[in-house]
């Protein structure tokens, strides 16, 4: 037995998260990004290849800036047309943010926020990006990655999500019903995982991002021992 496949042995990964924050400040446009970086520690049990977290570091960086930019865009886009009808210019503003929430057993859950409000209104966007990686590997580490073999993880989860939805039905669209797939948005916590869902997706704006935890003691005969 591989010592991370006992539930009661978890054991941390030896990695340095280091805090990165970037503040601009225009006359139109304003951000605040925060964002994290993974740094390799040396440990007696196991080191984590730096290559695999230079990845998840790139792949973060690289959705940030990109979101950023994007809303750059649409600023200078929309202020031009603004300008050239009389309009008064819109004040935009990024502001992103982050949680590690799952870093044990060579698994690295993480979840980054990105915002962007209009004239300090909204906010007009609102994305959850979650990444989740297998540091043995580097590859993302899958939602089926979580349960065991042979479960069948898309109708637990699936059965799971509706029955919480039909108990507060008021809460979320007339029609609401969920069919989970394998490119289903979750992240992974100390308690359980989180399935959660876009903006205005099953549930009214005004509700945020909707987020169902399936703890791990309840859900444990289908959960993966790691």
């Amino acid at each position: 037995m591989r010592y991370y496949e006992r539930a009661d042995k978890c054991l941390y990964n030896p990695i340095h998260v280091k805090f990165n924050e970037e503040v601009s400040i225009g006359s139109d446009f304003s951000s605040s990004l925060q964002y994290p970086s993974f740094f390799a520690l040396r440990n007696s049990f196991f080191n984590v290849n730096q290559n695999i977290l230079n990845n998840i570091n790139s792949i973060i960086y690289s959705d940030v800036f990109t979101f950023k930019n994007g809303v750059i865009d649409e600023e200078i886009q929309v202020n031009a047309d603004n300008n050239a009808s009389g309009q008064p210019s819109a004040k935009y503003r990024v502001v992103t943010n982050y949680a590690n929430t799952f870093n044990k057993n060579n698994i690295l859950s993480t979840i980054v926020s990105l915002m962007a409000f209009v004239n300090n209104e909204g906010p007009k966007y609102n994305e959850l990006n979650n990444y989740n990686f297998d540091l043995l590997t580097g590859n993302k580490f899958t939602i089926g990655s979580v349960f065991n073999p042979n479960v069948d993880y898309l109708k637990v989860i699936t059965n799971y999500i509706n029955y919480k939805i039909n108990q507060t039905k008021e809460l979320y669209y007339e029609d609401a019903t969920v069919d989970i797939s394998d490119d289903q948005a979750f992240y992974l916590t100390d308690d359980g995982i989180v399935i959660y869902f876009g903006i205005d997706e099953i549930a009214p704006k005004e509700f945020g991002i909707p987020r169902f935890t399936m703890e791990y003691k309840t859900f444990a005969p289908y959960i993966n021992p790691r």
